[in-house]
């Protein structure tokens, strides 16, 4: 190997190692200032983030990983900062899907029927709150199946037509979590807003997506 074949070679990795040390120090940056601002907000998900960022600092990060990393650690707090969330919103929807059955009077046929809530077809079996809550009550009745009920300041917000529950009284809950499952085959979920002993339009709180 002539002299200037181990040049190219050294120059080669040095430039290789000071690429992989500074996306070590840009990864680092973003770890930290996650932990600092997310601190303010929750101390025990400061400590699962000052956990990572010791085993990241301690890890030989490839370049070809750091980009894989930073998304899926951005991913699980961006709903935890504001300015990070997309939605911002203090509602969301529980399903994607169709309304199959809306708020109010409803007729079919020679029948009516009032619908204090939605009834949604969706498209996928996962049920997600659409607000930050307290589970109040989990159980089931002939009317909703299994249901679920969460408290959000004065409101009281009830998901009915549920095959299983993945909470329990007591715990709470942030919007867009998933609360339980619906039937594989019907797809139907049902929903209803209260507030001070009345029922409120559902729809009004947030839009269907497809």
């Amino acid at each position: 190997m002539n002299k200037i074949t181990r040049k190219n070679i050294s120059i080669k990795r040095k430039d290789q190692f000071n690429k992989k040390l500074a996306f070590q120090v840009i990864f680092s940056i973003v770890l930290v200032t996650a932990v600092i601002i997310t601190k303010q907000l929750d101390s025990d998900l400061s400590k699962q983030f000052l956990n990572a960022t010791d085993q990241k600092m301690n890890e030989s990060i490839e370049p070809k990983e750091v980009g894989s990393s930073i998304l899926d650690f951005m991913t699980g707090i961006k709903n935890k900062i504001p300015f990070l969330s997309k939605d911002s919103s203090e509602f969301s929807a529980p399903v994607n899907g169709k309304i199959h059955m809306n708020y109010g009077l409803n007729k079919s046929g020679d029948s009516s029927y009032y619908n204090h809530g939605l009834d949604i077809v969706s498209n996928t079996q996962s049920v997600r709150s659409i607000s930050d809550g307290k589970v109040t009550q989990v159980g089931n009745n002939e009317k909703l199946s299994n249901f679920v009920v969460i408290e959000q300041d004065d409101k009281t917000i009830i998901y009915g037509k549920i095959v299983e529950a993945f909470v329990a009284k007591g715990d709470k809950v942030s919007k867009g979590d998933i609360i339980g499952a619906l039937n594989e085959e019907k797809m139907l979920l049902h929903i209803e807003v209260w507030e001070n002993g009345e029922s409120l339009n559902p729809s009004k709180l947030f839009d269907m997506n497809e």
